[in-house]
């Protein structure tokens, strides 16, 4: 199946036996399935659903003993459930039956119901069908062929998972030794493996992050991800001939449509927002100024966003009657903004905080200005939770005219709302150093 390289594939039969032949094609062109006997599932609690499954063989009478449709379906549906996790992606359902409405019958049970992960595009065939892989693997490349944003997944999957394989691979070779015989050459190379782990590990976080075993290994995983990124970037540059229909779907005028604010703010958040180890002050760390540590660092919330505000014809009591009605949606923070090289070597004393606010995105909209002043740095717009309300989309203000400090120890007491990964936060630091290294300078005009 040449649309389907190197993804998980699963088998869901009650009947081991009958799927032996589909299970022995499969390793043929490459591929492992897992088998999955729904029996085993009723004894199993700890039972983990899988992630990254991209073709499913189902069988859809696990059931037996004749009965009825709206059984088998159900009994299906929920074995799905158990074995596939509801946030797995698209993925190609291949149905066992001789009944197609039962398709159709599984498709309307599984989509009202959030638990369940939705099957992309089902193929409707016959178990004695499956014999015949080259058959089966063009009946599922047609599906595929009307699916591009499918295949343009999976193809990036598949780079994805090659391109680790390769970091791993170099790694292992730069750590090989010349030694030939087999437990001398297998300790060398682990003594060699961990001393290159630790190096990246400590180049990445220093000496005092690597204070435990998960902390270095953390360290190192941090520390090899630009590798990574490397070899994808290779991998998705070279032209895919087989795409290349597919790929012209992105230029449709239905694809050129605006995605929406919510798929903006969310896929911002995974680029650019962090919500790991959120009790560690780290570059970029987001806090609320809400404890006694931190408020009274910062002037009262009205105070903050003034420079925020369109003033117009407002007198000053006007200006600050709207500057504290717009407050009242408005979350203030502050962000540890000293450099990234300070808190690797362990040498921050006093922490450097850079106040703003976090808004609503409609309010920010409605209420600030279009054009904002240099001294203020905007993210936006980002998917995330304040004071444990479900998530929305949000926009972050930082004004570099807001500083304060405070010492480290009192910041290591407060939990983050979220850190600012270095891209976004290396464009915050330029922000706030081209300001403060501003000159004034005299000239008439």
């Amino acid at each position: 199946m040449a649309s389907l390289n190197g993804v998980r594939v699963v088998i869901i039969d009650d009947v081991e036996s009958e799927i032996l032949d589909l299970v022995r094609g499969l390793w043929r062109i490459g591929a492992a399935p897992l088998y999955i006997d729904p029996a085993t599932l009723e004894h199993e609690d700890t039972y983990k659903p899988l992630s990254g499954v991209r073709l499913a063989f189902l069988d859809m009478d696990i059931v037996g003993a004749g009965a009825d449709a709206k059984s088998k379906v159900a009994a299906l549906a929920n074995c799905i459930r158990r074995v596939i996790s509801k946030d797995n992606g698209p993925y190609v359902a291949v149905a066992f039956t001789k009944h197609p409405e039962l398709v159709g019958d599984l498709d309307n049970y599984i989509f009202p119901n959030a638990e369940i992960a939705r099957p992309y595009a089902f193929v409707t065939i016959g178990k004695e069908e499956c014999t015949d892989i080259p058959a089966l693997s063009a009946r599922i490349d047609e599906e595929l062929q009307q699916r591009g944003p499918v295949r343009m997944l999976q193809r990036w999957e598949e780079s994805s998972t090659a391109a680790g394989g390769e970091v791993v691979g170099e790694l292992a070779a730069i750590a090989s030794g010349s030694e030939d015989e087999p437990e001398k050459w297998r300790e060398a190379w682990g003594k060699a493996m961990l001393r290159i782990m630790h190096s990246c590990g400590k180049e990445s976080v220093g000496d005092g992050g690597m204070s435990s075993g998960p902390a270095a290994f953390k360290a190192f995983c941090h520390s090899i991800i630009p590798l990574h990124g490397d070899k994808l970037e290779g991998r998705v540059a070279v032209p895919c001939p087989d795409l290349e229909d597919a790929a012209k779907e992105l230029l449709i005028d239905d694809s050129k449509a605006d995605c929406g604010i919510e798929a903006k703010a969310r896929i911002n958040s995974m680029l650019h927002c962090s919500f790991d180890d959120l009790t560690t002050p780290m570059p970029g760390s987001v806090y609320f100024v809400k404890s006694p540590s931190l408020a009274p660092l910062f002037p009262d919330v009205a105070t903050m966003i003034e420079a925020l505000l369109p003033r117009g014809k407002l007198t000053p009591e006007e200006f600050r009657k709207q500057a504290e009605e717009v407050a009242a949606q408005v979350s203030p923070i502050a962000v540890e903004t000293s450099p990234a090289c300070d808190h690797v070597q362990g040498n921050l004393i006093v922490a450097r905080l850079t106040g703003g606010c976090l808004v609503p995105v409609e309010t920010a909209k409605s209420k600030f200005k279009s054009t904002l002043p240099q001294s203020v740095w905007k993210l936006a717009p980002i998917w995330i939770s304040i004071d444990g309300g479900g998530k929305s989309a949000y926009a972050l203000f930082v004004n570099c005219l807001l500083v304060s400090s405070c010492a480290l120890v009192v910041l290591k007491k407060e939990a983050a709302v979220f850190r600012i990964r270095s891209q976004a936060f290396t464009t915050l630091q330029v922000c706030f150093g081209s300001h403060a290294a501003r000159p004034g300078m005299l000239l008439l005009r």
